[in-house]
């Protein structure tokens, strides 16, 4: 591959993040992403199938988002605190739309499917070794940390569906107020809780 080549396909792969972001999974097909990277369709095809270029966008978008949720040497609590902040303002919208997006597409696209699956996991193994290191740290005392980041990671996905969808009884605080306190539960450690 030349350089020309290597550039075209960074290009390419550069543009459908951008679009991804800017117009949603379903919204985006390749004669834009052709378009915003400066590129005849022949190249793209040369170099991608567009449900794997698709994915491999998808999944280059989460995978930031995978590294962000815990920073090297960033305290727990604080991380927490960020992830927990973040996850229903307004920068969060386009994420939470390509998400549910692609719980939707991959219930056909087994590309997507299995980029999903790997994405979930990812976030899912990140969220509980964060909390697993603020047991270690004293922080907090989680019996089962990767129990509660399941937990978590339901009340968050259900809530943001539900900001998605307009719900008239919640807004971006209320979420952000339900996940703080469900964190909150987890630490009192109450039986309830512990059972699973």
């Amino acid at each position: 591959m030349d350089g020309r080549d290597k550039g075209g396909r960074e290009r390419i792969m550069q543009a459908t993040v951008t679009l991804l972001l800017e117009m949603g999974l379903l919204a985006v097909q390749t004669r834009a992403v052709t378009e915003r990277a400066g590129v005849g369709t022949g190249l793209l095809n040369h170099h991608f199938r567009w449900p794997a270029l698709r994915a491999m966008a998808w999944e280059a978008i989460f995978e930031a988002v995978v590294a962000d949720l815990w920073h090297t040497g960033e305290d727990p609590a604080a991380a927490l605190d960020r992830f927990i902040a973040g996850s229903f303002d307004n920068g969060a919208r386009p994420y939470w739309t390509l998400w549910i997006q692609a719980e939707a597409l991959s219930a056909t696209d087994k590309v997507m499917e299995a980029t999903l699956a790997r994405t979930r996991t990812a976030l899912r193994q990140r969220l509980a070794a964060l909390l697993e290191a603020g047991n270690v740290a004293g922080t907090w005392s989680l019996p089962k940390p990767q129990a509660t980041a399941i937990r978590l990671e339901a009340l968050r996905d259900g809530l943001a569906g539900m900001l998605l969808n307009g719900d008239p009884e919640i807004d971006a605080a209320q979420a952000t107020h339900h996940l703080r306190h469900a964190m909150m539960l987890e630490r009192r450690e109450t039986p309830a809780l512990m059972a699973s």
